[in-house]
């Protein structure tokens, strides 16, 4: 079984932290591989993981007491909430830690009143990349829909030369 929770300060570990933390970069160096220049493609750092734990902005799932998956919460508005950073630990795939992780950040977008959820999901602008097109059928089954789409350019330039193609964010919605 797995189960869900809100980090706490008990999660304020040094082998929690490094668990998440080496989770979300393994997940998304094979996902995004091929989006980012060698050796570009860490996704986060032990700081920024024990500052969302210290703000609260993080679900993890947990199977058998081990922390098998996690994602981002936040506010976008005053209606909205948002979910990111999903990451489900590819060794125990398809056993329903996305899903179980998707439903927890809608429940806590609920809990807080917003109307809606938002994600935004990053792809290379002029190709397509197998792990984002899986996603993108993926959330469309969970009822998420793409709302527009912007250049990745637009929105983190300071980044911009640590990419080896175009890419852009999509932005997808779900009415909660």
């Amino acid at each position: 079984m797995i189960s869900t929770r809100l980090v706490n300060d008990d999660d304020l570990t040094h082998t929690t932290i490094k668990r998440i933390t080496d989770l979300i970069n393994q997940v998304y160096a094979v996902a995004e591989a091929d989006l980012w220049k060698a050796g570009l493609a860490t996704r986060t750092n032990r700081e920024e993981i024990e500052n969302f734990i210290r703000d609260k902005a993080l679900i993890i799932a947990e199977k058998d007491g081990y922390i098998v998956g996690v994602c981002k919460v936040s506010i976008e508005s005053n209606e909205t909430g948002e979910f990111g950073m999903l990451a489900a630990d590819p060794a125990r795939r398809g056993i329903g830690i996305g899903r179980e992780l998707v439903n927890a950040a809608e429940n806590w977008a609920r809990h807080l009143g917003f109307k809606t959820m938002r994600l935004e999901l990053l792809t290379p602008r002029h190709w397509k990349n197998d792990s984002k097109e899986f996603l993108k059928i993926w959330y469309d089954r969970l009822g998420y829909k793409p709302s527009y789409t912007l250049p990745f350019e637009e929105l983190f330039a300071h980044r911009i030369n640590d990419f080896a193609t175009d890419c852009d964010f999509t932005v997808w919605l779900k009415e909660l």
